[in-house]
């Protein structure tokens, strides 16, 4: 018998290109566009820093990351939280185009398709419902985040 939950409450974030879809665990909260406290340092992705709830929070462009167009900025774009999915840091914040919306993911729920453009900040292409989203390499993003820790 395996330990595994039939289904995942999960978030589809809107993205630029293709949504994401990630456990609903990993999003810390959904807060307005604003412009980062302090630049960024040496990438380009990384738009500069927050401060969220007291705690220095890198703010990154994901489309810069990976390398799939320029920062968007749409009409509904806000910033999102998440937390890390590893304990070297704790927090990093990313640019969406709206709000997330929930979903009850079970595994049948989603086909992984095959896709041999994923870039580095992409794990998978999967199709769920009637759409194709991505699921997201944030330990990919995490790792390269690391050298612009701040505590």
């Amino acid at each position: 018998m395996s330990n595994q939950p039939s289904e995942i409450l999960s978030v589809l974030i809107p993205m630029k290109a293709r949504p994401w879809l990630i456990p609903s665990a990993l999003v810390a909260e959904v807060l307005p566009l604003r412009q980062p406290e302090r630049p960024g340092q040496g990438v380009d992705w990384l738009l500069g820093w927050l401060t969220w709830r007291g705690v220095p929070t890198p703010l990154i462009s994901f489309e810069r990351f990976n390398e799939s167009g320029q920062v968007a900025i749409g009409q509904d774009a806000k910033i999102l939280v998440l937390n890390t999915v590893n304990e070297d840091s704790r927090f990093y914040a990313v640019i969406i185009q709206g709000d997330p919306k929930r979903k009850v993911v079970a595994e049948h729920d989603i086909q992984e398709q095959p896709d041999s453009t994923l870039g580095r900040g992409e794990r998978a292409l999967v199709q769920f419902e009637d759409e194709l989203v991505i699921i997201p390499n944030l330990d990919a993003m995490e790792k390269e985040l690391q050298p612009f820790t701040i505590e």
